[in-house]
């Protein structure tokens, strides 16, 4: 898992529900843990593709259930568009 893009991630997740760093760990469950609600995930989800510039489709993060299931997709998503 790259470590800058789990950062980023954990620094949006922090912004958007205005809790501390800290108390977001990468085995956290967006419903259970969290308690996020649908459109809290949808405004994640919005302030993630803002600040990795990248399109994150509803159809493709459905099935994502923890902080760390979001960082790994956002890895794969941003090494796919990454020239070798």
């Amino acid at each position: 898992m790259n470590v800058n893009v789990q950062q980023r991630v954990l620094k949006v997740f922090s912004e958007v529900l205005n809790r501390n760093e800290t108390e977001i760990q990468p085995d956290l469950s967006l419903r259970d843990d969290l308690q996020l609600d649908s459109l809290q995930q949808m405004t994640l989800f919005i302030a993630l593709e803002d600040e990795f510039q990248h399109s994150l489709p509803p159809e493709e993060v459905t099935g994502l259930v923890t902080v760390k299931d979001i960082v790994s997709f956002i890895d794969r998503k941003l090494q796919e568009t990454t020239p070798v």
